[in-house]
């Protein structure tokens, strides 16, 4: 099984040093908002642990001497701290929220543009629900990570710190009673940590396959209805449904024994430092505030371990979510322009030229073999063949979605390997058998690019037929079209791609099998269209039926990455070869 299968199960470090590094560079144009925000934490942290000691002057030295002049004072000092404390708590926690978001913007805009300049064989081998959930739920758990992780380590960490070093500083023999459960925790949580992170790898490997069995049920309803295999889906629903119960089960009882145990530890610390303490008031070595302050101490020492194992999951999937996240960034993008790549100025005459073409897409599973042939300027050639031939990955060839393994192509001479994309794909419109439509304004779909102007859409949709279909909506051109163009019939979705295509004004034109989805009563009117399109256009048409290959100046036959026969249609009749019998098979029931 392909390894990018598993991508989903990445579990990895708790902590890795290589992630963080990678993740302190999206930090790094927010040194100063984070270098404020910390020092906000922290100051907020030193007053929380100052706290409990003035709680202990306020027993000792007034309560105990019935001050009420000082206890006074002293209460409004814990006041305004409380208050202080609340108001850096409220900045640290807008500061670290903000930077965080912005963080995530700059992760997101980055990974959408690896996204739009990697090559189409890194698409073939990765479904897109999983790239989706590199910009959604990978980029989310980082952000829990920054926002809640991060801030919840340093305070528990100085927090930590800073109440063994006061319980020390006030009474060393009492602070050793206090930490002499610590050990206890140590092992608790270390075993804690070891089977959350195997049950972890569980649960996401259960989700993982949940969620691709929901998503596959999702994309095949009409099947799974048609089939009436509803039950049977359910079924095994039910089945990889009940195994991830079974993990998640076994994480929450993990999590449940440690903190029972955490707090049953903590209530043990407590409970010594409460009899010893009391021991030694009776021997007059300590006060009343003392013990009480002790008691404060301990709960809040044992608070923080509890809280920072709490966030044991927050930091797996974060480590987790960030090698995702790295490993599609440091995907190399393999189809790039040269340095010195030239531009096509101008618009191409369309002189086409395929030269001893290797190409596989994977290595060893060669798909074109030595392929060569030429279209002059103006020229219609059809290619045909069996699925699986080679005929799509021509034309895929000839915009460099993929490059060749060997060989050459070239426009008007020359290679298309010199060119820059913009100027290369410049020249060349495609039109594929299942057009994509964008959500948005029906006008938008047609121009794609800014350069082009309203009234250019309008005309090249005009030329097609489009406009009469258009005109009848609502809003006309203003349209707003659904997902995918659900609203439209597919004749009308193709004549907006052809609309499309004439819009550019392309010098060559590739028709991928563009009628092969429309209904007889839609095809005269798109052979009108393509009729009108390919008027003084290099056009290359992948055939389907009978009428875009009649007329063709040249029919090229391709079976298992070959070249096999070429000529003009009648011509090819003659030679009762492959043609004619694909001819016969295929398309004679169409005259």
């Amino acid at each position: 099984m392909p390894e990018y299968r598993h991508e989903e199960e990445i579990i990895g470090k708790a902590l890795d040093s290589r992630l963080i590094k990678r993740m302190l560079f999206y930090l790094k144009p927010y040194k100063w908002r984070l270098t404020f925000g910390i020092a906000a934490l922290l100051f907020w942290n030193a007053m929380y642990v100052v706290t409990p000691y003035l709680i202990k002057i306020a027993v000792d030295n007034y309560i105990a001497k019935y001050d009420f002049y000082g206890l006074t004072w002293i209460s409004l000092a814990i006041l305004g701290m409380v208050i202080v404390r609340s108001v850096v708590n409220y900045f640290e926690s807008i500061i670290i929220l903000d930077t965080g978001q912005f963080i995530l913007r700059d992760m997101r805009n980055n990974i959408f543009k690896k996204l739009q300049d990697l090559q189409m064989s890194y698409y073939d081998k990765n479904p897109v629900g999983r790239l989706m959930t590199r910009v959604t739920s990978d980029v989310d758990a980082i952000l829990d990570f920054l926002v809640d992780c991060v801030p919840e380590l340093l305070a528990g960490t100085f927090i930590s710190i800073g109440t063994i070093v006061m319980l020390f500083l006030i009474d060393s023999r009492l602070a050793l009673v206090a930490v002499s459960v610590v050990p206890f925790v140590a092992v608790v949580t270390t075993i804690f940590a070891h089977f959350a992170q195997k049950f972890y790898r569980e649960v996401r490997v259960k989700m993982a396959k949940v969620n691709a069995f929901l998503q596959e049920s999702i994309s095949g309803v009409m099947a799974i209805q048609i089939a009436n295999r509803q039950k049977v889906n359910r079924r095994m629903f039910k089945s990889i449904s009940g195994e991830l119960l079974a993990s998640q089960v076994k994480a929450v009882l993990n999590f449940s024994f440690f903190f029972q145990a955490t707090d049953l530890l903590t209530t043990v610390a407590m409970g010594l430092v409460v009899w010893y303490g009391s021991i030694m008031i009776l021997g007059e070595f300590i006060m009343v505030g003392t013990v009480l302050v002790f008691v404060q101490y301990v709960r809040d020492l044992y608070n923080s371990v509890h809280e920072l194992s709490n966030k044991f999951n927050i930091l797996q999937s974060a480590m987790a979510s960030s090698e995702r996240i790295f490993r599609l960034l440091d995907e190399p993008v393999t189809i790039t322009e040269k340095e010195d790549a030239e531009v096509f100025e101008g618009k191409a005459e369309g002189r086409v030229d395929f030269e001893h073409v290797q190409f596989a897409y994977n290595p060893g599973t060669p798909v074109l073999k030595d392929v060569s042939f030429s279209v002059k300027p103006g020229e219609k050639i059809a290619l045909v063949g069996p699925t699986g031939a080679g005929k799509s990955s021509i034309i895929s060839l000839l915009s460099r979605l993929y490059d060749i393994q060997d060989g050459d192509i070239k426009i008007d001479g020359r290679s298309i390997y010199d060119l820059t994309f913009n100027s290369l794909r410049r020249q060349i419109s495609v039109v594929l058998q299942h057009p994509f439509i964008f959500s948005g304004p029906l006008i938008e779909n047609i121009t794609l690019l800014s350069g082009i102007t309203r009234e250019k859409a309008k005309e090249a949709a005009r030329i097609v037929g489009a406009d009469d279909f258009i005109m009848k909506l609502d809003d006309g051109y203003d349209t707003i079209l659904t997902e995918r163009g659900a609203t439209l019939s597919v004749g009308q979705r193709q004549l907006l791609s052809f609309a499309r295509a004439i819009a550019h004004d392309p010098s060559i034109l590739i028709l991928d099998e563009a009628t092969s989805s429309i209904d007889t009563a839609s095809e005269e009117l798109i052979q009108k269209a393509m009729q009108k399109m390919m008027v003084g256009r290099t056009s290359i048409v992948i055939a389907h039926r009978l009428s875009t290959i009649k007329d063709a100046d040249q029919v090229l036959v391709i079976s298992k990455g070959k070249i096999i026969e070429s000529g003009k249609h009648d011509e090819l009749l003659e030679k009762d070869g492959v043609y004619k019998r694909l001819y016969e098979l295929q398309f004679k029931n169409q005259e």
